[in-house]
C-alpha cells in the first residue's frame, strides 16, 4: 500500500474512533442525567411520601386528641346528669317519707277539713251583704267520715249558702267555690305537697349536699 493510501487509512481510523468516542461520552453524559433524574424523582417521591406520612400522622393525632376530649366531656356531662339525678331521687324520696305521708295524714283527718272549711266560708269575701254561696268539694273515699265531721256544723249555720258534692277527683283535702264557677280554691293533699316541696326542696338540697 502506498503511503497515500495508509495515510487515509489512518485518518478514518482516527474519525471513526472520535466519533466512537464521543458516542460512548454522551452515551455515559445520557445515562448519568438519566440516573440524575430518576434518583431525584425518587427523593421527590421519598420526600412527598415522608410529609403526606407526618401530615397523616398529625391529622390523626388531632382526630385522637379531639375524639379524647368529647369522650372526657361526655363522660363529665353524664356523671354530672347521673349525680344530680341521684341527688334529685334522694331529695324525693325524703319529701315523700317526710312531707307526702304526714299531709296525706292530716288532710284526711274529718275533723281538720271541717275546721279548714268553716274557716275558709267564715272569712270568704263578697261584694255584697249576702252570705257567699258555695260548693264544697270532698273526697268521696271519706264520705262517711266527713258526714259525720260536718253535723251540726257549717253545714246547719250556712246550709243555705254552703252545698257540698262528694268527689272521686279529690283524695284528701277540700275544693272550695262560689257556685257560678267562676274560680275554684283548691286545698288538697296534692295541693299542700307540692307546695310544701317547693318550699323545702332547694332548703334539703343545701343541708344535705351544700348546694
Amino acid at each position: 500500500m502506498n503511503p497515500k493510501g495508509l495515510f487515509m487509512e489512518r485518518k478514518i481510523a482516527e474519525l471513526t474512533q472520535k466519533i466512537y468516542q464521543e458516542g460512548v461520552e454522551k452515551a455515559e453524559q445520557k445515562a448519568e442525567e438519566i440516573v440524575g433524574d430518576a434518583q431525584a424523582r425518587s427523593e421527590r417521591i421519598v420526600a412527598d411520601a415522608k410529609k403526606k406520612a407526618e401530615e397523616i400522622v398529625s391529622e390523626s393525632e388531632q382526630k385522637a386528641q379531639e375524639l379524647r376530649r368529647n369522650v372526657e366531656s361526655e363522660i363529665k356531662l353524664s356523671s354530672q346528669q347521673a349525680i344530680a339525678s341521684l341527688k334529685q331521687q334522694i331529695v324525693d324520696l325524703i319529701m315523700v317519707k317526710g312531707l307526702d305521708q304526714p299531709v296525706s295524714k292530716t288532710l284526711s283527718d274529718p275533723d281538720v277539713v271541717r275546721k279548714m272549711v268553716e274557716t275558709v266560708a267564715a272569712n270568704w269575701k263578697t261584694g255584697g251583704k249576702d252570705a257567699p254561696n258555695l260548693e264544697v268539694l270532698l273526697p268521696d273515699q271519706n264520705r262517711k267520715e266527713l258526714e259525720k265531721a260536718f253535723k251540726g256544723g257549717i253545714l246547719d249555720s250556712l246550709k243555705k249558702g254552703v252545698s257540698v258534692t262528694f268527689t272521686r277527683n279529690i283524695k284528701g283535702g277540700f275544693q272550695i267555690a262560689p257556685q257560678d264557677g267562676t274560680f275554684k280554691i283548691s286545698l288538697t293533699d296534692e295541693d299542700f305537697n307540692e307546695f310544701f316541696r317547693e318550699f323545702l326542696r332547694p332548703k334539703t338540697r343545701t343541708f344535705l349536699f351544700g348546694e
